[in-house]
């Protein structure tokens, strides 16, 4: 979820509740994890939160800070849980500072209350496509995003299974779609969702909530060009041919005079 300057008294950003943009009313905000830490609102996302005037509070590099807002239009309230984690630098070199300096950065915001559905595919998918991806989006959901990512991984691999694709690995699946008339952005769109999979369980990367999100949709619009829209067209094509049936067995009226 995205907040435009969440740490300041009128953040802006849609409402979960009534869906409307807003200015939201900041109605609090605390560290939650590892310790309760009631927390000000100063205008910084860093690791010292403070207000004017007021001495820098030194918190965790690895912690969860909890902001209650209010939308003025819907008046219903929404809590969220910013993640943070160390910032470090790319100079391996100066890894050390940073950890001692315990800088930290926003890792990903989640939407706690009201929870949001997990994401689901269309149900002209399988059965079983649809299970494992809605197993990788409750994982999502719940920012266990390496297991998502297996999750979606596996999600792929049943696809291909369904589409009769044959390979002795998931690579040479997914490109044996081209043969069982899988359009080649398809196949490229599945391969990235491979590929997200593999680092996950092989490399252990962390990847972040839109790096995986992005993967879902990949998934969903493969899943619709595949599943969806055939049968879009045929139903379709069906109505077209009952019309044209339909008129070929209506008695034609004879002209008045």
């Amino acid at each position: 979820m995205t907040i435009d300057a969440l740490d300041t008294f009128q953040p802006a950003g849609e409402c979960p509740n009534c869906k409307l943009n807003v200015a939201f009313m900041h109605q609090s905000r605390r560290q939650v994890w590892p310790e309760l830490v009631e927390l000000s609102f100063g205008r910084s996302s860093g690791p010292d939160l403070h207000g004017p005037g007021e001495p820098p509070q030194r918190l965790d590099m690895f912690r969860v800070v909890e902001h209650v807002l209010q939308c003025p239009r819907c008046r219903k309230t929404c809590v969220l849980h910013q993640h943070f984690g160390p910032d470090l630098p790319e100079d391996p070199e100066k890894v050390g500072e940073a950890l001692e300096a315990k800088a930290s950065k926003v890792r990903f915001t989640l939407c706690v209350y009201p929870a949001g559905e997990p994401g689901q595919l269309a149900p002209e998918a399988p059965d079983s496509v649809r299970g494992l991806f809605a197993e990788g989006a409750r994982c999502e959901q719940a920012g266990a995003l390496r297991a998502a990512g297996a999750m979606y991984r596996a999600a792929v691999e049943e696809l291909c299974a369904d589409r009769g694709a044959e390979g002795r690995n998931l690579i040479a699946k997914i490109a044996d779609l081209v043969n069982r008339g899988v359009p080649a952005e398809v196949v490229r769109d599945l391969d990235e969702a491979r590929l997200l999979g593999n680092w996950s369980l092989h490399e252990g990367l962390n990847f972040s909530h839109d790096e995986v999100a992005d993967v879902a949709s990949l998934i969903k619009e493969a899943v619709f060009l595949l599943y969806v829209q055939p049968e879009q067209r045929a139903a379709l094509r069906a109505v077209r041919q009952a019309r044209r049936d339909g008129h070929r067995t209506t008695p034609l009226r004879p002209h008045g005079r």
